[in-house]
């Protein structure tokens, strides 16, 4: 098995030095007696033994500083690397920067207005391992992501009650004559009628009603403009006001309005 030390040594001229001079009787080297320092260290004098002179052991002294100044280096080309010798690297890299042994080991904190299902999260969870992402700098692309999602959701919604106010002062201005009570009125008089679309074994369809009503309604005025005359115009005849048979047409415009998707 490729082990990581090997990785830790100097790249280029920082190899070991000495080794062409070297000498390994262990007796001490004629140049030993000119100094000191072995007479009261003993132990040195095996040490530099192998040393033939003074200046093989200031040369083997100094490759040795080399490699100590430069610790943990990699080979500046990586595609001298093998595949086993990468993967240990990244694991350990992976291990340095507290990557979980499992993706059951990533806890993430979500927003209380975000829900996730856990197939998803399951998935980022393996994600994160795989690619030796560690917890921080997970939780860290995930906010990310709310933040993205939170910031089209404003754009959307701005889109929208933009839309919403152009038409509804159209609608207020060309079919209102400009007075408030009337379009209050009809908008009312739309709502009533579509909710009477929503029954459920004879009993109102709260639920169904309020999942419709956040796909055609904005501040509780219609989005569109056209849909919001074409119910009108089904309102009245339902109610038997608009001049036309009260059921037909009626359930021509329900049925489209029934339908009508959430905006993207």
């Amino acid at each position: 098995m490729f082990k990581s030390q090997v990785f830790f040594s100097a790249d280029g001229d920082g190899g070991g030095g000495g080794e062409g001079n070297a000498d390994s009787s262990g007796e001490a080297a004629s140049w030993h007696g000119e100094h000191e320092y072995f007479q009261s260290n003993p132990d040195a004098t095996k040490s530099f033994s192998k040393f033939k002179t003074l200046n093989d052991s200031f040369q083997d002294h100094h490759h040795l500083m080399q490699r100590l100044g430069k610790p943990y280096h990699l080979p500046d080309d990586g595609s001298k690397l093998n595949d086993d010798q990468k993967a240990e690297i990244r694991a350990f890299n992976a291990k340095l920067a507290g990557v979980p042994d499992s993706a059951e080991g990533y806890e993430f904190k979500v927003p209380d207005n975000v829900t996730l299902d856990d197939e998803t999260m399951g998935e980022y969870r393996q994600l994160a391992m795989e690619r030796g992402i560690d917890p921080q700098t997970a939780q860290d692309l995930l906010n990310l992501q709310f933040g993205m999602v939170d910031k089209l959701n404003a754009r959307r919604e701005s889109v929208i009650e933009g839309m919403t106010n152009d038409n509804y002062k159209t609608f207020l201005k060309d079919d209102c004559g400009g007075d408030e009570a009337v379009a209050k009125e009809r908008l009312e008089l739309v709502k009533r009628y579509l909710q009477t679309q929503f029954t459920e074994d004879g009993q109102a369809d709260t639920e169904g009603w309020e999942a419709f009503a956040k796909r055609l309604y904005y501040n509780d005025r219609i989005i569109e403009l056209p849909l919001m005359r074409a119910l009108h115009e089904a309102a009245q005849m339902k109610v038997g006001t608009g001049g036309a048979p009260a059921d037909f047409g009626a359930q021509q415009h329900a049925k489209s309005a029934l339908s009508y998707g959430e905006m993207d």
